[in-house]
């Protein structure tokens, strides 16, 4: 493998590390006595530290050094990190993940506050060791430290493989690794004892022999160069050659070497000819079954699965296709009906599965919100606490990775203006001191719902209100209802707040969220009560590349409306329309008088001029309200493969995309955005 290919997968691997150290120092903050946790974030800096100094990244591999300083005190000390180490460790985590750009990008000097939070992770070092009593060190702590009492130094033992074999348990299998490190290992960032600890990963240690040379001249001898010229090691392992070779990536082929130890061959000669051919196949059964363990989670490229969705896209508007050919219909033949059933059912299996590969659970990007809300907490100076909900929802992963910002916008925004500013504020109106804000996940009908729930102080619906007079966003002799007055406040540079903070009053966030959600076809609803709290709600499409729609026709087309900007469809009373000044027409729906879009006006295509009465409405709705658009009829409800219509037609106003229908014909998808 090449250096680059080896660089880019450390690279991958270490942003997933620093993600995970984020949401382990969190949950270690909350069960401060799981070593566990500690363990974990550990491994997970020592690991950095030595891919860090393996590619020559000197500034992340000495920050990460004096961080696994720290970390290895707390983890093999009775004495527990207080909350201000917790603080150090998230401004650690955060340098680690500014340092790594600095690195990858080749960039000269540090980030912000490199210097800083190396300091303060040397004071604790300084201060935790100044405070604890000095511990005696005995020769076995090496032993202890790998958990291996068959740990041995001395060359002079003889490798004895028969015992080896009598020590495995079920199904283990016993491998030979020898190790001739070059004399550069140390400066490389790694050593012997860093394998020996990664190896108790993948097996057991069983024994290990070393040829350690004889040193006469200690003037002459450099402690930075390897001089042991030869480790061997027995691993007792259920894992695979491969698996184990892992262990070694970052090393030359020509220092490891790792090898499947044969039984002795007289043991199996004891049994009968038919036995032996039985117990050859059962070895061969259970390297079977090991190698289809090992395979059962795979990286594949996004970039391959979006190919293999679209040709399965193709696949459906074919088997459509043919579904509905009408010289096929007309065959009347019993075996021909049921073959192109069964083609369906098979062509809906497989775009099911394909689908479902897209699809992650939400938890990951809910576990990042907690740093966020920890963070906010602290910079407004309110106790805030995160619950979670319906964390193992799927969720389309080009969606997930949408999601992300427009959830850090709107979690601060409930902290900052939904939660009372002080816990005495709270505690008058009968609350808990500690604000709570939820964040859940649900599936509802074809769609994914997100809720971020606040028990604050709710919107103050007359403030948002005399704000946007202020601003000219609406009129006076405008009415509104309340959801449209909290809609407000995703306005661009909207802001109630009366000061400006590190997290809002600049009027910057809230209209980020909506073009966000928008961009991913979805859209965001907000309820409120004052005093009790407000609910913002993320309604977003199962999947990206699939939309749920209404099919209509009009002028002797096919077009497709997006369900969730549906509420309803009718056919009005004659009395129910009205014009205004001979050319707008409006109708009453029960108590609203929502204004008629003709959709063949609104694309200018040929058309008569139907009374709205003789035609059928459907209320949509969209960011500046309701509105009936009036179609020649509906024709169904049925899921579509989005295709893109092209740079040339991209702007075309109206049109977000297109689907192909069973037919052949092309369906246009309409923006209902841009319709009124």
């Amino acid at each position: 493998m090449s250096k680059e290919k080896l660089k880019q997968i450390f690279i991958e691997e270490a942003t997933e590390i620093i993600e995970k150290m984020d949401i382990d120092i969190l949950n270690f903050e909350e069960s401060p006595s799981d070593k566990g946790l500690l363990n974990e974030i550990f491994r997970g800096v020592h690991t950095l530290k030595g891919s860090a100094n393996a590619f020559n990244f000197s500034r992340l591999g000495e920050f990460v050094h004096h961080f696994e300083d720290v970390l290895d005190f707390f983890r093999s000390s009775d004495v527990a990190p207080n909350a201000s180490h917790v603080d150090v460790f998230l401004e650690g985590v955060t340098v680690i993940k500014e340092t790594l750009v600095y690195e990858v990008e080749d960039q000269s000097g540090t980030p912000d506050g490199y210097e800083a939070c190396l300091e303060k992770i040397r004071n604790i070092i300084l201060h935790v060791k100044s405070q604890e009593e000095p511990k005696s060190v005995t020769c076995n702590d090496l032993a202890l430290e790998f958990g291996n009492d068959d740990f041995e130094m001395t060359p002079q033992k003889k490798e004895n493989e028969e015992e080896f074999f009598s020590a495995l348990q079920e199904d283990e299998k016993l491998f030979k690794i020898t190790l001739k490190l070059d004399t550069d290992i140390y400066l490389r960032g790694f050593d012997h004892f860093l394998f020996f600890k990664n190896l108790l990963h993948v097996g057991r240690i069983l024994s290990s022999f070393w040829q350690i040379p004889q040193c006469d001249d200690l003037e002459s001898f450099n402690a930075e160069n390897n001089e042991i010229k030869e480790v061997t090691v027995y691993l007792a392992s259920l894992k695979m050659v491969e698996d184990i070779a892992d262990v070694f990536a970052f090393l030359e082929t020509e220092e490891f070497e790792v090898m499947l130890v044969s039984p002795p061959q007289k043991e199996v000669e004891v049994f009968k000819n038919e036995e032996k051919v039985e117990v050859k196949e059962e070895i061969k059964e259970e390297k079977s079954k090991t190698v289809v363990a090992q395979k059962s989670f795979l990286k594949i490229d996004s970039q391959k699965l979006d190919e293999l969705f679209d040709s399965i896209g193709e696949l459906v508007i074919a088997q459509n296709y043919l579904g509905e050919n009408s010289k096929i219909k007309a065959v009347k033949d019993a075996e021909v009906t049921k073959t192109i059933e069964n083609l369906s059912k098979i062509t809906k299996l497989i775009q099911n599965r394909v689908m479902g590969l897209r699809m992650i659970p939400i938890r990951d990007t809910f576990e990042k919100m907690k740093r966020v809300a920890r963070d906010s907490s602290k910079k407004v100076n309110k106790p805030i606490h995160l619950v979670l909900e319906g964390e193992d929802t799927e969720i389309d992963k080009t969606m997930v990775e949408a999601l992300s910002d427009p959830l850090i916008h709107i979690i601060r925004n409930s902290i900052d203006h939904g939660i009372e500013s002080t816990p005495a504020d709270r505690l008058k109106a009968g609350k808990e001191e500690e604000g709570v804000v939820t964040l859940s996940a649900y599936h509802k009908g074809g769609n994914i719902i997100i809720e971020v729930r606040d028990d604050g102080r709710g919107i103050n619906k007359q403030k948002v209100y005399q704000k946007a007079l202020e601003r000219g966003i609406i009129n006076a002799s405008d009415e509104l209802s309340d959801a449209q007055v909290y809609g407000l406040i995703m306005q661009p540079g909207f802001s109630t707040a009366d000061t400006i903070s590190d997290l809002s009053g600049r009027g910057v966030g809230l209209d980020v969220v909506r073009n966000a959600i928008e961009g991913v076809r979805g859209k965001i609803d907000i309820v409120s009560a004052e005093g009790k709290g407000s609910t913002f709600s993320i309604v977003l499409p199962l999947t990206l590349a699939i939309i749920d729609g209404m099919i209509v026709r009009c002028s002797d087309k096919i077009y497709i409306i997006p369900t969730l900007s549906i509420i309803e469809s009718f056919r009005p009373q004659q009395e129910s329309v009205h014009i205004a000044g001979g050319k707008e027409e409006f109708v009453q729906l029960r108590s609203e008088l929502l204004p008629i879009i003709r959709l063949a006006r609104a694309l200018e295509l040929e058309h008569t001029s139907p009374n709205p009465w003789e035609s059928t409405l459907v209320c949509i709705e969209n960011d500046k309200g309701k509105f009936a658009l009036l179609v020649d009829e509906l024709v169904g409800r049925q899921q579509v493969v989005i295709k893109t219509l092209g740079e040339f037609f991209a702007k075309t106003e109206g049109v977000s995309g297109g689907a192909v229908m069973g037919n052949g014909e092309v369906a246009l998808i309409l923006n209902v955005e841009e319709l009124y």
